[in-house]
């Protein structure tokens, strides 16, 4: 035992971080303890090798959230600042959660615009290709040298880009003159007046462009330099953004991928396991090793407290704590490093105020403390809301058993056949005697109802070792929650609970078919409600985003006619997107009718109209009497609230943007179609085939089922492919 090694700890100063977030300086010194895990001994392994050889590649990391990706990619890189095979140049970048041009901007800024110049400076003066003329002999003028070194570099270069504009500009970029359009130019902006009488043009691909810039700047440091490293941290953040083409982004980044090694340069990219998942398999071939981050052992971390204390104090000591609370704490956080530091901070913080050793009991308490983030009350709530979402019905608190029995958080019943699947809360279960009572209540449940399902919901912590003997009494593994992925672990879990016990049971075709039924029945009330909801949201969105005294206008002139709609949706917009959004709005209201039927049924009395506004009134008497054509009549109104809404968005981006607008710019309009697209993919569109005997053909003459069914397909088409539409008008025009 260490506990009687030495007394107490009772100095001020806590020598761990209360956080544990690593962060890596310029100048690349850690401010943590390090600790050599298998992880780090692979990495840096690794690192040695492209050390001595020089063989460009890639490096994988990857690990969970807390386990040490950062630290290890800070190690990394002073290792590297640290070799001894001459210079080496690393870089240190965080992955934005945006675009490939975002990350080379963020690339150029931490190089800066001196260093790239310097870089090329340093490759024209020793390139061989330009000898010192003798004297008496004509010297080359300014832009003789400017030609001669673009040449140079653009047959240097070949091997990471084809794109010979690449070379012209680095060569401006040493020319005062013309230095700041050749910087803006490699940032991805279009090129100015001195590029294009250089014959630089606008790249058609600015994303596919910055990739090759970075490939480029590689080539010149690694050759500048012996070797270089570059770091990409959190690089999952890139190509998991949402909304942009999963084979564009991973045709990029296999594109990065090969002009670093072309390059002689390593590229080590960190990221949750998502990362790898994220790419096709062509491209994860072509990744060399993978390091995954591995768990603290017992061991380890008796090794970081000492050395932390010994950084601190100058005395490597483990107390105030002790190894059997080390082994403890250890099991308890599964190893994961930041979960540890944070608890010893805390820890060593009481035990100090305490003046007493860290105990078991200790260890519990923060634990709870430190991770059981959500209340009992508000899972409970997520729950409900899962429940009422999928349309399962439920019982709150219900009794199983006897009285002496505690009751069930949820119950959820298979028909009346007496069989359901139970959901039961329990906050951090982190002694054995709790996994026992857990166990227990289990064999109580099933004694009571043996055609029954249990899930455990665990709000807090579940140590592995504890979660894998609730996984053999539960016959499911327990949930964990977590606020992002809860909703979908809870509902999976729930729809094969009752698919087991349907199956088990025997239920007939019949019976099957009918709950089903019902479900979905509550599942479109539910629905419903959230589409009222969802309008009138939108509402208070369209009155945000246009001036108060347009509004009732707009509003007013899309509902009465299809020529007055164009007119007021043709206000700032160029004509070909303006069309784009009437089209549309048309479209809802022919297929829907419930606009032209409502005008007709309050036409003043005319021979013609009265005939026409007696038709119409029987007619919507009639459809509205049905429920399923009032849900599809509000998910109309929704869709058309939504394209209102989409088009003043655009509308109010155009008329700020619209002369010449940067990469920034045209990724707030992405934002707004991704907004379009996130909400539509909500609307149940199919709903609106229940309004065919509303829906008018061009013309007022009746129409063929079939004609309309087609008529239906075009349409959803065109709604769901509006974003797209919009964006292309207002890009290419």
């Amino acid at each position: 035992m260490d506990a009687i090694e030495d007394p107490p700890a009772v100095d001020p100063v806590n020598p761990f971080s209360p956080t544990a977030v690593a962060r890596v300086t310029d100048a690349g010194a850690l401010a943590t303890t390090t600790v050599v895990t298998v992880a780090i001994r692979d990495a840096l392994a690794h690192l040695d090798n492209y050390l001595l050889t020089g063989d460009g590649g890639t490096v994988a990391v990857v690990g969970d959230y807390g386990t040490g990706k950062t630290h290890l990619a800070a190690e990394l890189l002073a290792h590297a600042r640290r070799g001894t095979t001459g210079t080496v140049q690393a870089v240190y970048l965080d992955a934005p959660a945006d675009t490939f041009l975002s990350l080379s901007r963020r690339f150029l800024g931490r190089l800066s615009r001196e260093a790239v110049r310097a870089l090329v400076d340093d490759y024209r003066a020793e390139s061989a290709g330009a000898p010192t003329p003798a004297d008496g002999e004509r010297r080359p003028a300014d832009g003789e040298r400017t030609q001669s070194l673009a040449q140079r570099l653009r047959v240097e270069l070949a091997e990471v880009t084809a794109d010979p504009s690449v070379g012209t500009v680095l060569a401006m970029l040493v020319d005062p003159a013309t230095e700041a359009p050749a910087w803006d130019w490699l940032m991805g902006y279009p090129p100015g007046p001195a590029l294009v009488s250089a014959g630089v043009t606008v790249r058609a691909d600015v994303e596919s462009g910055a990739v090759e810039t970075m490939g480029v700047l590689a080539l010149l440091l690694a050759r500048r330099h012996d070797r270089f490293v570059l770091v990409l941290d959190e690089l999952d953040k890139i190509l998991s953004t949402a909304g942009r083409p999963g084979d564009e982004t991973s045709a990029r980044f296999s594109r990065l991928i090969g002009v670093f090694a072309s390059a002689g340069a390593l590229l080590v990219i960190a990221g949750l396991p998502e990362l790898l998942h994220l790419l096709t398999p062509q491209v994860r071939q072509r990744i060399g090793p993978i390091v995954r981050m591995s768990a603290l052992t017992a061991q380890d971390v008796r090794d970081f407290i000492r050395r932390s204390q010994l950084r601190a104090f100058g005395q490597a000591r483990l107390s105030p704590f002790t190894v059997e609370t080390t082994e403890y704490l250890t099991n308890l956080t599964d190893g994961v490093p930041r979960r540890l530091i944070r608890l010893c901070y805390h820890l060593y913080q009481r035990a100090t105020q305490e003046d007493t050793p860290v105990t078991h009991r200790m260890v519990r308490e923060a634990v709870r403390v430190q991770f059981d983030l959500a209340s009992r009350q508000d899972v409970a709530a997520d729950v409900r809301r899962v429940l009422t979402q999928e349309g399962w019905s439920y019982q709150r608190d219900h009794l199983i058993g006897s009285l002496r029995d505690l009751p069930v958080d949820f119950w959820v019943p298979l028909d009346e056949q007496g069989a359901g699947c139970c959901v039961l809360l329990t906050e951090s279960v982190l002694k054995v005697e709790e996994v026992d009572e857990l166990n227990r209540r289990v064999v109580a449940i099933r004694s009571a109802v043996p055609d029954s399902e249990v899930i455990l919901v665990v709000v807090g912590h579940l140590p592995a070792e504890f979660s894998a003997d609730l996984t053999e009494t539960f016959s499911v593994e327990p949930i964990v929650h977590d606020p992002q992925t809860f909703a979908e672990d809870l509902s999976g879990s729930v729809k094969a609970s009752m698919r087991r016990l349907e199956q088990a049971l025997g239920a007939d075709a019949l019976t099957s078919v009918r709950q089903r039924v019902e479900r979905i029945q509550r599942q479109q009330t539910n629905a419903q409600r959230s589409l009222e909801r969802l309008s009138y949201q939108l509402d208070e969105i369209r009155g945000d985003l246009r001036p108060d005294s347009r509004g009732p206008v707009r509003r007013d002139a899309v509902s009465s006619s299809p020529h007055q709609a164009e007119a007021a949706l043709a206000s700032a917009l160029p004509g070909r997107v303006a069309r784009v959004f009437v089209e549309a709005v048309q479209a809802l209201d022919q297929l829907t009718g419930f606009e032209h039927h409502l005008r007709d049924a309050f036409t003043p009395s005319r021979p013609e109209s009265a005939r026409r506004s007696g038709e119409a009134a029987p007619l919507l008497r009639s459809g509205l009497r049905s429920r399923d054509v009032q849900r599809a009549l509000g998910t109309a109104l929704v869709l058309r609230r939504l394209i209102e809404a989409f088009r003043d968005g655009v509308e109010q981006w155009y008329v700020n943007h619209r002369h010449a607008p940067h990469p920034a710019d045209r990724q707030r309009l992405d934002r707004l179609c991704e907004t379009y697209d996130g909400i539509a993919e909500y609307l149940p569109l199919f709903q609106l085939d229940l309004l065919d005997d509303l829906a008018l053909p061009e013309g007022g003459a009746p129409a063929e089922p079939t004609d309309r069914s087609l008529n239906w397909s075009e349409a959803r088409s065109m709604f769901d492919g509006l974003s797209g539409q919009v964006r292309r008008q207002v890009i290419d025009g």
